[in-house]
This record gives structure tokens, C-alpha cells and sequence, in this order.
């Protein structure tokens, strides 16, 4: 009897914030927001707590405990957060103003570790709209978002393509992440302004917070990329961050094409016929050839170790 009611007692929710050694947990229920301890096992275990985790936590007057975490759908590094369901990338093409090569870079890097992925061009009306016309051309297959702070145009786009997700806003400094943020969600977030020297903006978010949205599921700021790594990734995995030419590739003459100069590449084919974006495809065999420059230096490396 004692033990049917102690589980009754459990609740569940998300951790949404660390407060030194204390987290945040909002109920699933209620939506409330409670500060909880952590057990000590967790600490004799090894096991640490992060922002998105789901747990099960007891209440005691008003303070709470979390007694377990839930299985996890998956875990970002930079910050440390879990059960992001959907990456948002920023990117624009004024203030700054991003190569194709760099924007590409960026989605390969969100999409390692999310589900989904929603890329908006942010800054719109600082953009000449004949970039404008071809970035949604290059980029159709992510259908982009244009948006505009200072006219709110994009905004009810965005916030419904947020709703009930876990979304992670992704992006170099300076492209208005903050900014964005703080039009969908009236909150106060720190925003920076763009070096004149390097054309980047300074990093406004320190910390990773999640932040319910009134319509349903969480966003979370993230500081600004400074470095865009290539690890881990297998050659012939390069091409799952590359959507068309992904879906392309089952049209290849060999399941192992890497799309360089393999007879038979239907992707080659597509992009001929301009129905793949010939920047999307050579920024694909850059970064390609990247991985397998790393995978050779790596070789060597374990051969003569």
C-alpha cells in the first residue's frame, strides 16, 4: 500500500533551466514551473541532469526532487541539452553576409543531431531581392522562411512551424536570433551588433534555457557558432545532410556513388539539368572531400601509432 502511494506521488515534466544545483522543471500537466533538487544517486552514478531532459520528480511542500530521467531521443553537445526535436538555422545575406558555402556548413552541422530543420533568411529588408529570389531558389527544398524583425514579416510562419516542438535556434552571430526570439516570445534577450572589422556579430547568449511557447513545445537560445566541425562523418554519409541530392542518389547506376565522376550518377545528371543547385552541389563535394582528407590523416595517424 505504502509503495502504490509513493509512485502516485510521482509527477513527470521537462527540466527548463539550472539554477546552480538546483533545476527548473515544468509540470506536463499543470505547466507550472518548480524548483527541484537532485537526487544524490545521480551524483554516486555519474549521471548528470540536463535542460530538455523529461523526468519524474515527488513533491514536498513547495519544493520538488527529481527521482528519475526518462529515456532520451537524443543529446547536443554545445550547450548540453536533450530531446531537441527540430533546428532552426538562421542565416542572412546582409549583416552579414554569408557564403553559400558557410550557410551549407551550418545546416549539415544542425542536422547531425535534429530531427527536423527549419531554415529562415533572416534580415530581409537589408537584402537585395535578387539574392533573396535565388537563396529560395538554391535552398527550396527546406521551403525558407524570409523574415523581417522590424516588419514582422515571416513571424506567424515561424511560430507555427515552432509549435509543439522542442526547437533549437542555431546560427552564426549577428543574424538576429535574439532578435527574432524576442518578436515571437516579447522577451528581453540580450541582442549584439555586427563587428565592422569581421562583418560577424558578437556571441549574446551565454547559456541554454528553454522557454515554453504560449501555443505548445519550447525553444531554446544557443551562443553563435564559432567553429563548424566535420568530425565523425563517413564519406559516403556526407550526402544524407544534402536532401536532394540524397533523394537523387537512388537513381545512381551504384549504391556506393559518391557523386564525383562514377559513371551512371544521377545526381550529376540533375544537376546538369539545373534541378539540383549547382552551389549545393559543389559545396556537397567540398565537404566531402574534407571527410575523406580527415579519414586519410586519421588512417595514417592510427598506422603509425
Amino acid at each position: 500500500m505504502r509503495a502504490t502511494q509513493e509512485k502516485n506521488t510521482l509527477k513527470k515534466g521537462t527540466i527548463v533551466s539550472f539554477n546552480s544545483n538546483l533545476v527548473t522543471v515544468e509540470d506536463y500537466e499543470s505547466g507550472e514551473e518548480i524548483l527541484c533538487t537532485l537526487r544524490g544517486r545521480f551524483k554516486l552514478t555519474n549521471t548528470k541532469p540536463m535542460v530538455g531532459d523529461r523526468v519524474e520528480y515527488t513533491v514536498d511542500r513547495d519544493r520538488g526532487r527529481v527521482e528519475s530521467i526518462l529515456p532520451r531521443i537524443n543529446v547536443i553537445d554545445k550547450p548540453k541539452i536533450s530531446n531537441v526535436d527540430q533546428a532552426v538555422v538562421v542565416v542572412t545575406l546582409s549583416s552579414p553576409d554569408l557564403p553559400y558555402a558557410t550557410i551549407d556548413r551550418i545546416i549539415l552541422n544542425a542536422s547531425r543531431s535534429t530531427i527536423a530543420l527549419v531554415l529562415i533568411l533572416n534580415k530581409i529588408d537589408l537584402t537585395d531581392p535578387k539574392k533573396i529570389n535565388e537563396f529560395k531558389q538554391i535552398y527550396r527544398i527546406y521551403d525558407p522562411i524570409l523574415s523581417c524583425v522590424f516588419t514582422g514579416e515571416g513571424i506567424d510562419e515561424l511560430k507555427f512551424r515552432l509549435k509543439d516542438h522542442i526547437s533549437i535556434f542555431t546560427g552564426p552571430s549577428g543574424v538576429g536570433k535574439s532578435s527574432l526570439l524576442n518578436s515571437i516570445l516579447n522577451l528581453k534577450l540580450k541582442t549584439g551588433c555586427v563587428s565592422q572589422s569581421t562583418n560577424f556579430g558578437k556571441h549574446t547568449t551565454s547559456s541554454a534555457t528553454l522557454i515554453r511557447i504560449e501555443k505548445g513545445g519550447f525553444v531554446v537560445d544557443t551562443p553563435g557558432f564559432t567553429t563548424i566541425e566535420l568530425s565523425n562523418i563517413k564519406p559516403l554519409d556526407v550526402q544524407n545532410f544534402f536532401p536532394e541530392i540524397k533523394s537523387a542518389a537512388y537513381g545512381c547506376a551504384f549504391d556506393d556513388c559518391a557523386h564525383e565522376n562514377e559513371p551512371g550518377c544521377n545526381v550529376k545528371a540533375l544537376v546538369e539539368k539545373g534541378e539540383i543547385p549547382l552551389s549545393r552541389y559543389e559545396n556537397y563535394l567540398k565537404i566531402l572531400k574534407e571527410v575523406k582528407d580527415q579519414k586519410i590523416r586519421g588512417d595514417n595517424f592510427e598506422k603509425k601509432y
